[in-house]
């Protein structure tokens, strides 16, 4: 008869850590922070106040603007053409001893078109009507300085 042998299992037992020793701290409560949710501060203006707000803001500065425009126009403009230099006429010539500008009284012989010694209305009219425009008037004669370059 045949022999049969038992084998044995082994058994691993696994061994344990020690137990450490227990150290006695003072351990503070953790106390949890109640979870509040992030809600947005409301808005300073709704969409109304702010068009409102800018409306007032706009309808001030845009008033202020014209308060100043006109208040220049009236009081420290001598340029407006309301307040121009007053010329009187005597027999349909100007009145030499009316012009307080000094720059419109070495401007007169060149006003004068038609040198004649009298600077009549149209002459004037026409003269300022170049001045405007930034150009010499008519009854300056062009003065031509210019050498044409030689060629060699």
């Amino acid at each position: 008869m045949p022999k049969t042998t038992k084998k044995t299992a082994t058994k691993t037992v696994a061994k344990k850590a020690p137990a450490k020793k227990a150290v006695k701290k003072a351990v503070k409560p953790v106390v949890a922070k109640p979870v509040v949710a992030d809600i947005p501060a409301p808005e300073r203006y709704c969409h109304c106040t702010k068009r409102k707000r800018n409306t007032i803001l706009t309808c001030t500065f845009i008033g202020s603007f014209l308060l100043g425009l006109l208040t220049y126009h009236l009081l420290f403009c001598p340029a407006h053409p309301h307040f121009g230099p007053r010329i009187e006429f005597v027999n349909g010539c100007a009145n030499v001893e009316s012009i307080k500008c000094p720059k419109m009284l070495q401007e007169l012989p060149m006003i004068d078109a038609d040198h004649n010694g009298c600077v009549t209305r149209e002459e004037l009219r026409a003269a300022k009507k170049e001045m405007r425009h930034h150009k010499k008037p008519a009854g300056e004669p062009a003065v031509v300085d210019a050498i044409a370059p030689v060629m060699e």
